[in-house]
């Protein structure tokens, strides 16, 4: 649901309730902006919205440069008036019904598209975890994990209640790096429960000053859902090299 994230959250949370999940997040280094050329007043305010479109899941909704006229005369109505007009507040419940039918068809046409790009990368990573089999050191889980400690650490492990500090770096399986704090140049802190699955498990195999190698299948790490334009695509298996420093008191 790459698409749908941004229309959740955007177009729907204020309208229906809609809520996300956290998950770990994905640091990659943004593209350096372009210098922005000189325009007025008028094409700044047609910029509001052009971008109105993209950032608010309007055409994900199923609207069509047909329904721009309509549209238009709302957000007139609404810059005219001082206050909401209760005439058209009473038109909510029946809002709420076309918005979520819309919704919900796009979230469907979404689950299918990313449940197809997924496939081949799903494949892949079934193979990978073929492979891993036969490797020595490598351990799994019943949930599906895969991880070979390298060094164990001292004193007690976390649990999925704690908050950690750790240092990782993490990969696809064809080597791509998305992610390291080693490249940020300092650790860093998160809750167990509050990361994806694998990642939370698998540091719960060492202790404090140990070194794991974590392998998370797809359904333990983003599944069909990474955040868009990232490294990360539907159904990628993920691979990373964590040292845990400490355990946050």
């Amino acid at each position: 649901m790459i698409k749908m994230n941004r229309l959740t959250s955007v177009a729907l949370m204020a309208l229906v309730g809609a809520s996300t999940t956290p998950v770990f997040a994905q640091n990659e280094a943004a593209p350096a902006p372009a210098a922005a050329p000189e325009v007025s007043e008028a094409e700044l305010i047609e910029m509001l919205g052009y971008l109105t479109v993209f950032q608010s899941g309007l055409k994900e909704l199923g609207f069509t440069a047909e329904d721009a006229p309509a549209i238009t005369k709302g957000i007139e109505r609404g810059l005219n008036d001082d206050q909401p007009d209760q005439a058209m507040l009473a038109k909510m419940p029946a809002f709420q019904e076309f918005i979520q039918a819309r919704a919900a068809k796009a979230q469907a046409a979404a689950e299918a598209e990313a449940a197809g790009a997924a496939a081949g990368n799903l494949a892949a990573g079934k193979a990978f975890f073929e492979e891993l089999k036969g490797q020595e050191g490598v351990e799994s889980t019943e949930s599906g994990l895969h991880f070979k400690v390298i060094e164990p650490g001292e004193g007690e492990k976390p649990t999925m209640e704690d908050s950690v500090l750790v240092h990782y770096k993490g990969t696809l399986i064809d080597g791509t790096q998305f992610d390291s704090s080693y490249d940020r140049g300092q650790p860093a802190t998160f809750p167990l429960n509050g990361v994806v699955k694998g990642f939370g498990e698998g540091l719960t195999k060492v202790a404090p000053g140990g070194k794991v190698i974590l392998y998370i299948p797809s359904d333990l790490g983003y599944g069909n859902n990474p955040r868009p334009g990232g490294a990360i695509k539907p159904g990628d298996t993920l691979i990373f090299e964590c040292e845990l420093i400490q355990v946050n008191p």
